[in-house]
């Protein structure tokens, strides 16, 4: 690198062949004297100016920029695999993965990590909604990319982070079907004494996430405890190339203990002794601790029950109660809505479904929440001795 106190020096010319304005600026020295020089480029002159002086900053504070032959692609193998690590989740760590891999890398790897630029961003996320990509699937892209360019920015690998100078991406917010307590009720009447129905009791009445659910342990449960708790600590997840695993949850809010409500203790008490029957039936071929836990929900063999199976299931048991189809996603929203239209505060909802803020709580329900909202007038006039008692 330069010495101590010195500045580093670059002039912008104008590349006629390629059509564009470069400047090439001397940066420090190799260990054999020669220069090590880095180039910036851009359509304009005052963009190329521009580009200089952050690298002259970035330089005089010390902070080394990104070799000019450092691709995108190298630097998010790089981060995928020594700075990322530790960090997430393995499970988070493994999507995140995948979605550079998807999405990412073939938009953007073989450019430049030091002349990134945020249009190039911008692109990306636009060729992404051009292929039918989902608003949700183009936000991960570049949210998990301006992650990765935090860490460069901060190593001092580039001088800015473009992906967050970069237009948002809006993903349009959808209102959640839910069920009427009529159909909740008709549901439940239908899969009582189903092998797993106490599954669809306990998501139900308490509007677990499908992996929550699914990851349940004996030992989180304190059905003979007075109330009756439900501790949740793990998730179980597939996960491509890997198979089934459980991991723990991935944030503290999603680490909850619930009271449970009766119709949810009776239902995995009775699950309880069905389970040991099944264990008696199978015999030796029965598969004692699947993933090195008891979990509570199992096939009759005692392996771990499989996500995309349980949703297909719900589909299933949700059409023969005549009810319509559900997915065990829209079994947790309408444990929200019973809840909400029963008076629970919103905030103690939040904490029931792991939330990590209130605030997520009340965009997801925003629609639910102005339904209960229009009482609240006619409430306040009964508070106020106004209108019928």
């Amino acid at each position: 690198m330069a010495p101590k106190g010195s500045r580093p020096e670059g002039s912008v010319t104008f590349d006629a062949t390629r059509n564009r304005w470069q400047a090439r600026a001397t940066v420090g020295y190799a260990p054999d004297g020669s220069q090590v020089r880095r180039k910036v480029v851009g359509p304009t002159r005052a963009d190329v100016q521009r580009k200089l002086a952050d690298l002259m900053r970035a330089l005089e504070r010390g902070e080394a920029p990104a070799s000019s032959g450092l691709t995108v692609a190298a630097f998010l193998e790089r981060w995928l695999t020594k700075a990322l690590p530790g960090t997430v989740a393995p499970t988070t760590l493994h999507h995140y993965g995948d979605v550079v891999r998807l999405y990412v890398l073939p938009h953007l790897g073989r450019k430049r990590l030091a002349s990134l630029t945020p249009s190039d961003v911008r692109e990306m996320t636009q060729a992404l909604t051009a292929a039918g990509k989902s608003p949700n699937t183009v936000r991960l892209a570049r949210s998990i990319l301006r992650r990765a360019l935090r860490t460069a920015e901060q190593d001092g690998l580039v001088t800015r982070n473009v992906a967050a100078i970069a237009d948002g991406v809006k993903v349009p917010q959808r209102e959640g079907r839910t069920m009427t307590q009529a159909q909740a009720q008709a549901f439940l009447a239908h899969v009582h004494g189903h092998r797993l129905g106490a599954a669809w009791v306990t998501q139900l009445g308490l509007g677990l996430r499908r992996g929550e659910l699914l990851g349940l342990s004996w030992a989180d449960l304190k059905l003979d405890a007075t109330p009756p708790t439900l501790t949740v600590n793990r998730a179980l997840k597939r996960l491509s190339g890997v198979g089934l695993i459980l991991s723990d949850t991935k944030t503290r809010q999603s680490r909850r203990t619930l009271p449970m409500p009766t119709a949810v203790a009776t239902a995995l008490r009775d699950h309880r002794r069905r389970q040991l029957a099944e264990r008696l039936t199978a015999g030796p071929e029965w598969v004692a601790a699947p993933l090195g836990a008891d979990l509570v929900f199992r096939t009759p063999f005692g392996t771990a029950a499989d996500p995309d199976h349980w949703r297909q299931s719900t589909y299933a048991a949700t059409i023969a109660a005549g009810i319509g189809r559900w997915s065990p996603h829209e079994l947790r929203h309408s444990a929200a809505s019973l809840l909400m239209a029963m008076g629970v505060p919103l905030k103690v909802i939040s904490e029931s479904l792991g939330h990590s803020s209130i605030r997520i709580t009340s965009d997801v329900y925003a629609h639910l929440m102005a339904d209960a909202q229009s009482t609240t007038a006619a409430a306040m006039d009964r508070a106020l001795g106004h209108g019928a008692p």
